[in-house]
């Protein structure tokens, strides 16, 4: 569980604890990062920088959970769930 906040960007803790549970989920669905970058119409170095930490944005991290067929809820604690 990731406390987040309903606006604004995501702290660097958060961002990093959120795409590194994303980048499980990838790994245990035994999907590349090249693959869920066509499937999220993202380009291939966003994967990278999202499952790192990089990306801090939010709505971002909900559009590549949602190509993991995963969702992110919540909206004080923000949890990865797969369905």
């Amino acid at each position: 569980m990731i406390r987040v906040g309903t606006r604004g960007p995501l702290s660097a803790p958060q961002a990093y604890a959120l795409g590194h549970r994303l980048r499980e989920v990838r790994e245990q669905q035994g999907l590349t990062r090249g693959q869920v970058a066509v499937a999220a119409d993202f380009f291939p170095a966003w994967v990278a920088q999202i499952e790192g930490g990089e990306i801090h944005d939010l709505q971002t991290m909900r559009e590549y959970a949602r190509a993991l067929g995963a969702r992110i809820s919540g909206t004080r604690t923000a949890r990865v769930r797969r369905p």
